[in-house]
C-alpha cells in the first residue's frame, strides 16, 4: 500500500488549472449520491410513512434544487469566480433550440413516451404524486414544481456545471460522456426502460446544450418529456 501511494503524485492536483475539474468531478459523484440516498422519495417515505405523495415528491424536488442547483451555482460564483453564462445559463441559440426541442419532443412522445406509458411498470411508478391526476390544478401544480425545482437543478448540474465546466479540459465529446455516467446511475431503481433511456438522454441533452450554447433548451425538452409521460398515464388514452 505504501508503495502504491508513493506512486501517486498529488502535486498536479494543487495546480490552479487542475483544481476546477477536480472539484467538478468529485462533486459529480458526491452530490447525486447524497441526493439519491437522502433526498429521494424512497428515503422520505421510510422516514415519514404518513407523508403524502405530493409532500414526498416536493421533498425530492427541493433537495435536488439545493444540492444540484444552489450549491454548484454558489461554487461557480464564489469559488471559481466565473460568469454563469459560461455554464449555459443564457438564452443561447434560441432559433435552433426552440424548434429542435419541439420536434424532438413530438418524436419522443410518439415513439417512446406513449408506448412506455401503457406498461404497468411505468404507470405504477409515475407520476410521483398519484393525486396529480385528480384535477387540472393538481396536475399543473405538480408539474410546475417539478420543472422549477427539479429539472432546473438537474440540467444545471449535469449539462451546466459538469458539461460546460469540463469541456475546456476534456473536449466536448468526452465531457458529454462523463456527465452521462452519474446522470444514468442516479436512475437506478427507476423502471428498466428509463435507466437505459437515460444513457441516450444524457448524450442527447449534452449535444443539444453544446449546440445551442445553453442549458435552457435541454431543460425545456426534459421538462416536456416528464410532463408528457405523466399526462399519458393520468389520461389513459
Amino acid at each position: 500500500m505504501k508503495s502504491l501511494i508513493g506512486t501517486i503524485n498529488p502535486g498536479p492536483l494543487c495546480k490552479s488549472e487542475q483544481i476546477k475539474p477536480t472539484v467538478i468531478l468529485i462533486l459529480s459523484a458526491l452530490l447525486p449520491t447524497i441526493h439519491r440516498y437522502f433526498g429521494s422519495i424512497e428515503f422520505m417515505r421510510q422516514a415519514s410513512p404518513s407523508m403524502s405523495d405530493f409532500d414526498t415528491a416536493f421533498y425530492m424536488f427541493g433537495t435536488a434544487f439545493l444540492l444540484m442547483g444552489i450549491l454548484p451555482l454558489a461554487i461557480i460564483h464564489f469559488v471559481f469566480r466565473e460568469p454563469l453564462k459560461t455554464y449555459g445559463l443564457q438564452l443561447g441559440d434560441w432559433r435552433k433550440g426552440l424548434p429542435v426541442a419541439a420536434i424532438l419532443f413530438i418524436l419522443i412522445a410518439g415513439f417512446m413516451l406513449y408506448p412506455s406509458s401503457q406498461t404497468g411498470e411505468m404507470s405504477e411508478f409515475y407520476p410521483f404524486d398519484k393525486s396529480a391526476g385528480d384535477s387540472v390544478f393538481a396536475f399543473v401544480r405538480f408539474e410546475a414544481l417539478r420543472g422549477v425545482l427539479f429539472y432546473t437543478a438537474w440540467e444545471f448540474f449535469f449539462r451546466g456545471f459538469m458539461l460546460f465546466g469540463l469541456r475546456r479540459y476534456l473536449g466536448d465529446w468526452m465531457a458529454i460522456c462523463i456527465q452521462t455516467i452519474p446522470s444514468c446511475l442516479w436512475h437506478i431503481g427507476t423502471p428498466t426502460g428509463e435507466i437505459f433511456a437515460s444513457i441516450l438522454g444524457g448524450i442527447l441533452f449534452g449535444v443539444f446544450a453544446i449546440r445551442t450554447r445553453s442549458i435552457l433548451w435541454a431543460f425545456l425538452l426534459h421538462w416536456l418529456i416528464g410532463i408528457g409521460m405523466d399526462l399519458f398515464i393520468v389520461m389513459r388514452f
